[in-house]
């Protein structure tokens, strides 16, 4: 089991849940003021419902996960085993929950396993969005980084063969499309298995451990970008 805290939806629930039944016993004697409304008390089939939709809700978003998962070709085989393994884990957890919110006698029991659960699983913080770094790691592997050094191969022959078009601007931005790549290749060097060794756990110990993979993923899209425009002004100068 994956450990650390719960989606957050579950866990305003949990805080709603334990604001209605923690009432202290001077304030329920208290006599309200004009004007004033108590706060109502969640009842044990409205506390179930309500905790209950939070996790069909979840639920979803992991079975839709797994169908991307399971059909994406460019993620490698280990890393799509890996990443199936996290999300059916927190499936599995869920669902649990599910079976303890229906099996529950009381509010405070209901109470009790959304914190329970918010203690073992984050699935909107980390499952989710580490799997979906992994994948677009793999997929700059797989196949952003072999057309841009196909085209660097290609624009570079292209120029040698027609010197008369290698401009400074032309020879500059080719250079620049080498760094660029070369660039890509070390920022997403073993990315998507960094994203993936996450848990909830280093997470909460370490709350910058997901964006680091994130800013390392933001630098790659940038390379690439840049390396895109560099392909671009050679590819006119070449005209």
């Amino acid at each position: 089991m994956r450990t650390s805290s719960f989606l957050a939806p579950i866990a305003v629930t949990a805080l709603a849940l334990a604001a209605a039944v923690a009432v202290p016993a001077a304030a329920s004697a208290a006599t309200p003021a004009p004007g004033d409304s108590a706060h109502p008390r969640v009842d044990l089939a409205t506390a179930q419902s309500r905790a209950t939709d939070t996790a069909t809700h979840w639920i979803d978003a992991l079975t839709a996960q797994i169908s991307r998962t399971t059909a994406d070709t460019h993620l490698d085989d280990a890393d799509r085993a890996k990443a199936l393994a996290i999300e059916n884990d927190d499936l599995d957890g869920i669902r649990t929950l599910q079976t303890t919110i229906a099996a529950a006698t009381s509010v405070s029991q209901v109470r009790d396993a959304v914190r329970t659960a918010a203690d073992a699983y984050r699935v909107r913080e980390v499952a989710l969005p580490q799997v979906r770094a992994a994948a677009t790691a793999d997929r700059v592997t797989s196949v952003t980084l072999p057309r841009l050094e196909a085209e660097q191969k290609k624009l570079s022959a292209a120029l040698t063969a027609h010197p008369d078009k290698s401009t400074p601007a032309a020879t500059a931005a080719l250079a620049d499309l080498e760094t660029q790549i070369s660039t890509v290749q070390s920022d997403v060097d073993g990315l998507a298995t960094a994203a993936l060794a996450l848990s909830p756990d280093a997470v909460k110990a370490d709350p910058t451990a997901l964006s680091h993979v994130h800013d390392q993923l933001a630098g790659v899209r940038t390379a690439v970008s840049t390396a895109a425009t560099d392909a671009k002004t050679v590819r006119a100068a070449l005209k």
